[in-house]
């Protein structure tokens, strides 16, 4: 983890369509289970972090959460305007004005080279009190190479990246890189985009699951990823209260052992 003085629950939201389309009756309704559940990350896309901020702190429980926010450099800007209105730290000030003058927790971008050439900027926002950590997040493969590039630089506090059983790529190159630097893993993609139900569906889950505290499909897959020994958080999407009390359960009870995760890893390559 980047720095002692903080621990997230590893179970997060991703940046859910009940929070794109800002629809609050949904939000309030997910953002309520997440709480119970202790729940406290949440990826807030670029237009959604005003609007998880705002609605948060109506509900008074904005110190509960911390939220991922979106910035990049921009690459051009109207020509009637001087620089310092779209620079970097003028988004992070305009955003921690709607966050009613609190710093933002972390800022994270996903234009990885934007954020190699500008990493003294990002740094900055730090140095000026503007947000408490920096990062990137993507969730492809042909990304990996340049995250660890970042981490052994020593320009990033987190790296959001993807890695399940599906995709295990990353525990070859960015996990050991980030766990070798202190670095917070943040994981997207834990279904792949539903082609982990797709796979599972109509199979019955092993009896043996149970050792580990699980009893769904959705958590053997976040049980698997979370016993990874360098995975800070994992991000899960939904807008179904049902399926996110059942992914939120997945950060409860025991975890798989080096074992287990290998057994659990050959028996889904058996139903490719």
């Amino acid at each position: 983890m980047p720095g002692a003085d903080i621990a997230l629950p590893v179970i997060g939201l991703g940046n859910s369509q009940a929070f794109r389309t800002e629809d609050q009756e949904t939000s309030n309704k997910l953002l309520s289970i997440f709480r119970k559940f202790g729940g406290s990350f949440i990826d807030a896309g670029y237009s959604t972090g005003p609007f998880l901020s705002a609605l948060s702190r109506h509900g008074g429980f904005r110190d509960e959460l911390f939220l991922g926010y979106y910035m990049n450099i921009p690459v051009e800007r109207p020509s009637d305007q001087p620089p310092e209105t779209h620079s970097i730290q003028a988004q992070a000030r305009a955003l921690v004005e709607a966050n009613g003058g609190q710093a933002l927790e972390l800022v994270q971008s996903a234009d990885l080279a934007g954020y190699a050439a500008h990493a003294d900027d990002y740094a900055a926002l730090k140095t000026a009190g503007l947000t408490r950590f920096i990062g990137v997040a993507r969730h492809q493969q042909q990304y990996h190479a340049d995250m660890v590039r970042l981490i052994e630089a020593g320009k990033v506090d987190f790296v959001q990246v993807n890695y399940s059983m599906l995709e295990p790529e990353a525990a070859a190159t960015v996990l050991p890189a980030a766990q070798a630097h202190g670095v917070g893993i943040i994981i997207n993609r834990p279904f792949v985009n539903g082609e982990w139900f797709s796979l599972v569906k109509g199979r019955e889950l092993p009896a043996w699951a149970a050792q580990f505290d699980c009893d769904s499909w959705a958590q053997f897959s976040l049980k698997y990823i979370l016993s990874h020994p360098a995975v800070t958080c994992v991000l899960t999407e939904t807008a179904k209260e049902h399926h996110a009390r059942d992914n939120l359960s997945g950060g409860l009870g025991r975890l798989p052992d080096p074992e287990t995760r290998q057994r659990m890893k050959s028996l889904v390559d058996s139903f490719t």
